[in-house]
């Protein structure tokens, strides 16, 4: 299965991150207690550090991201996993999975090809219709 998703990304560098085995462990022992029994999932770029998007994942999204090296997440909407790049071939090369203190979050960090953002914009941070707000000289400190 992994080399199926690497001939769709176009990419050899897409690498697992674990085994089934300890994929799934990772998955059994994250908390699932966001929308639809998912974790929050950030997508960083591993060069730049900047957050491209955010997204849920469930157990399976978990398994796949972790066995393939390519982000699999869960769509909320459609109520299905899917992987990053499927239909727009912006994939993302995992390169590092954290979680946080309470594992519900997780933090991928990628290298991706092409765009982040559904939007065509390489971040859903820096798209048009991203609110930026910057403390002034003063403002911000106590």
């Amino acid at each position: 299965m992994a080399k199926r998703y690497v001939a769709l990304a176009g990419h050899a560098d897409a690498e697992p991150l674990a085994t089934p085995e300890e994929a799934w462990r990772i998955a059994k022992s994250l908390n699932y207690r966001h929308t639809d029994g998912t974790v929050v999932a950030v997508a960083q770029d591993v060069v730049t550090k900047d957050v491209l998007m955010v997204a849920y994942m469930d157990p399976v999204a978990v398994v796949l991201t972790l066995t393939t090296g390519l982000a699999h997440y869960y769509s909320t909407s459609r109520k299905r996993v899917w992987l990053k790049g499927e239909t727009s071939g912006h994939f993302q090369l995992v390169k590092e999975f954290r979680t946080d203190c309470d594992g519900d979050a997780v933090v991928l960090k990628i290298f991706q090809i092409g765009v982040a953002c559904h939007t065509g914009s390489r971040s859903c941070f820096e798209s048009k219709d991203s609110l930026v707000l910057t403390a002034g000289p003063g403002q911000g400190n106590s």
